[in-house]
């Protein structure tokens, strides 16, 4: 059986806390407890306040290439001058929407930079530099703590090609195989399947992201437990479509 609930009260994350050992104290909290085979996943906003990804407009002068570029797009420079830092291509700039590759190769809006969940009218907030790391290193702390074997996923909410509403997917990835591969297995015809590979790490982020929210409701952290997983430490970057099968730019 598949649950999935919510780590309730769960306190604002500042600058260098250490979010693993408050999942852990949260926990507890909610008069639960870490099992094995659990799947954590977590926020991309807390992770980047833990991280220090927090800039201050009024501490950015945009160059002359980001102020161009904010008038056609009709944004802030300084919120451009980021999203640019934090990309390597533009992919567009239509109507106001900058989607860009950002460094890790997430194709997105703004270079996933956001201004929601983040304190001040004029701070905005980076993606973790290394969300796998970050993953990692969550992970690390909590199997050496709980003494389980876990998954950690740190989520963050993307829009997606010829689709509206904006879905909750995988940028970080620790213990779980973010692909699951249906390669030679059987439809219920018979019929050998030669092309189905799901995304399960997208999938349990958006499944998670259902009770997470968006808004006020402060669940930056959703346990699922009951799902089979393959306990492998494989990068969250697997997920990205290789260029020569990049049929959307």
């Amino acid at each position: 059986m598949l649950e999935i609930f919510s780590l309730k009260h769960f306190p604002i994350i500042k600058q260098k806390d250490n979010i693993a050992k408050e999942i852990l104290t949260n926990l507890r909290k909610n008069n639960l407890k870490i099992k094995k085979g659990d799947i954590i996943i977590i926020a991309q906003s807390i992770i980047s306040r833990a991280e220090g990804r927090l800039i201050r407009l009024d501490e950015i002068n945009p160059s002359d290439f980001a102020i161009e570029i904010a008038k056609q797009s009709n944004k802030d420079p300084r919120h451009v001058e980021m999203i640019l830092k934090e990309a390597k291509n533009i992919c567009k700039n239509r109507n106001g929407v900058l989607v860009t590759e950002t460094k890790h190769g997430f194709v997105c809006a703004n270079s996933g930079i956001d201004k929601s969940n983040v304190l001040g009218e004029n701070t905005i907030s980076l993606l973790p530099v290394d969300p796998d790391n970050s993953a990692k290193k969550i992970r690390e702390y909590i199997k050496k703590q709980a003494k389980k074997d876990i998954a950690i996923i740190i989520s963050d909410t993307h829009n997606r090609p010829f689709r509206l509403g904006a879905i909750n997917i995988a940028i970080g990835c620790s213990g779980i195989d973010p692909l699951k591969s249906y390669l030679k297995e059987t439809d219920l015809f018979g019929y050998s399947l030669k092309t189905s590979t799901i995304s399960v790490a997208d999938q349990l982020c958006s499944a998670a992201g259902l009770i997470m929210g968006e808004a006020r409701e402060g669940t930056p952290v959703i346990i699922i437990r009951g799902y089979k997983f393959s306990d492998m430490d494989i990068s969250a970057k697997t997920l990205i479509r290789p260029t020569e099968r990049d049929y959307f730019r």
